[in-house]
Order: C-alpha cells, then structure tokens, then sequence
C-alpha cells in the first residue's frame, strides 16, 4: 500500500484503509465471541468443561504469547510479584470463573438465550461504576438499566409470570450465565486500575495465561486426557475456534482496534454480537427463536444504549 504515498492524497487514503482494517478487526472479534457459545455447546457434547477450558485457554494463551513475544521478549520483567498477585486473581474471575460459569450455563441452557443475557454486560457495569468508582447516573440510565433488566426477565421466563417458570429446565443455566455476566463485571470494574497501567496486549496475554493454569489441575484431576484421542472432527474443530479465534485472534484484534480507534466507536461494534450468536446457533445448532426472546433482546439492547451511549466502553460479553 506504499504506492498511496505518491498520490495527492495518499495519506488521507491510507489513513481511511487503516480504519477500514481496525473496523474489520472489530466486527470479526465480536463475531468471534458471538459464535463462541455455539461452540462450547458443540464441545461440551464430548468433553468436560475442565478438559475444554484448559484447551481453550492454552492455545489462546499460546498464540498471544507469540505475538507478545514477537513484539516484546522481555514482557513479563514489567510485571512485580505483586502485579502477578492481581493478575492471578483478575483471571480467576474473569477468565477461569467466568469460563466455567458460562461452559456449566450452556449446559442446560440455549446458546441464543446465552448471548442475549451476556448482552446486559454494560448495564451491569454501569450500575457497578456507580456504586464502586462514584461515577454519575442520570434519569435515563436509570430508565435504560430498568429496560436491560425487564428484558432479562423476559427471555429467562420465556414469558412465564409465576413460580412455575423455576420449572423450566434451561432456568438453572440461564441464572448460571447471569452470574458469569457478573463475573465480567467484577473483573471489569475492579481491573479497571490495574490494566489500565500496563500495555493492553501485555495484560490480556499474561490474564489468559494465568486462568489456563488456574483451570488446569482440574482438568489433570478430572483425568479426561485419553478421552481427547477419541473426539470427533466436529469437537475438535470447536476447541480449535474457541482458542484460535476466540481466546487469540479475539482479543488480539479487539485491542489492536481500541488501540487505533475510539473505545466508543469500537464498543458499538458489540450490539452485534447476539445477532451473531442467533444466527449461528440457529443455522447450525437449530435452535428456535422465539418471539419473546427477541422482544427481551430487543428490550436489552434498547436499554444498554439508553445507560451506556454518553461514556466509552471497552468490555465485552465475551465469551
């Protein structure tokens, strides 16, 4: 692309194709976790969640290593042992914790019902920052926050108003879900000053590394290793995309796009991310989509943009 400098106006060209690429990174990183649910599903058919979460987050851990390494090789000396005491506990929360929260959630639940109960992360974390970090709320926040929750209600009751709804089979993995939404949450709030102090990229490898060794002697207790000579294609090409595309192109691409483009811009790009998961679960896992799931998403979305479209997010439902 070196040749756009010989035009007029090569620099406002190359400028534009840069955008174009970070927008691109953007939107395949949040199609990226919007099918990660589907794939867990996938997986979790033949493995136990310790087994697949171990895989899962070796190779992403892996590939981020790579590229760190290929950009700094003395990445982890900025780190103090007490810096990897936070990091420890940060991935404990937001990368083991909440992995096996959501692997336990798909269990029992949807992978479509999944990504519309992680869209609510904003709204969450909005409440948060105004109780922990004193950050404002205003009369429209407040309405987005009551929208984002009635549609939570919607799509776990499926439009039940009574006690039977704690009947419904999928209720269980639909609470489990929720509480891994607050896992993110935690993880998101309380990092916050934490991440914010070292490169982004640096940070998110050495997390990602830490919640594989976390999850790891539960898979080494669990004892499934010989069972892994015995998965189908299908399985496997589903741990592949969770770790390749999901805990490593993922995140590499989301940061490198926060990094070029503003954090409000780039958020956006996370509205879409149930639509992915919709589509795809019903295309390849034949889920049906009910009328009163996509009211409650509706309502969801509605909502995180009332409380969230005045500040800049960089979190994500990731999955």
């Amino acid at each position: 692309m070196k040749f756009l400098l010989f035009c007029g106006n090569g620099e406002y060209i190359e400028k534009e194709i840069e955008e174009f690429i970070m927008s691109w990174q953007a939107l395949l990183a949040v199609i990226f976790w919007g099918f990660s649910f589907i794939a867990t599903k996938v997986a979790l058919k033949e493995v136990h969640p310790f087994t697949l979460l171990t895989l899962r987050y070796a190779i992403g851990a892996l590939l981020l290593l790579l590229v760190q390494l290929g950009r700094d090789r003395t990445f982890f000396k900025i780190f103090s042992p007490r810096d990897w005491i936070h990091i420890f506990i940060l991935a404990a929360v937001g990368v083991s914790g909440l992995g096996l929260l959501q692997a336990y959630g798909l269990l029992y639940t949807t992978a479509i019902n999944t990504g519309w109960i992680i869209a609510i992360n904003p709204i969450l974390i909005t409440l948060s920052a105004r109780f922990f970090l004193g950050e404002a709320i205003t009369g429209k926040k407040v309405s987005g926050i009551m929208l984002g929750f009635c549609g939570i209600f919607l799509i776990i009751s499926k439009g039940v108003f009574s006690l039977s709804l704690f009947q419904l089979a999928s209720i269980y993995g639909d609470f489990l879900v929720l509480a891994s939404a607050l896992a993110w949450t935690a993880f998101t709030v309380g990092g916050k000053g934490f991440i914010s102090r070292f490169p982004s990229l640096a940070t998110v490898t050495a997390i990602m590394i830490s919640g594989c060794l976390i999850v790891l002697p539960m898979c080494i207790l669990k004892g499934e290793w010989n069972n892994l000579l015995h998965l189908t294609l299908t399985a496997w090409i589903g741990i592949l995309f969770l770790g390749i595309f999901c805990s490593g192109l993922g995140y590499l691409f989301w940061y490198s796009a926060l990094e070029k483009r503003d954090s409000g811009v780039v958020g956006m790009y996370l509205y879409l991310e149930p639509f992915a998961t919709l589509i795809g679960a019903y295309l390849l896992l034949g889920e049906e989509i009910g009328w009163i799931t996509l009211v409650g998403g509706g309502m969801i979305l509605c909502g995180v943009f009332l409380a969230t479209h005045t500040a800049s997010r960089r979190s994500s439902g990731k999955g």
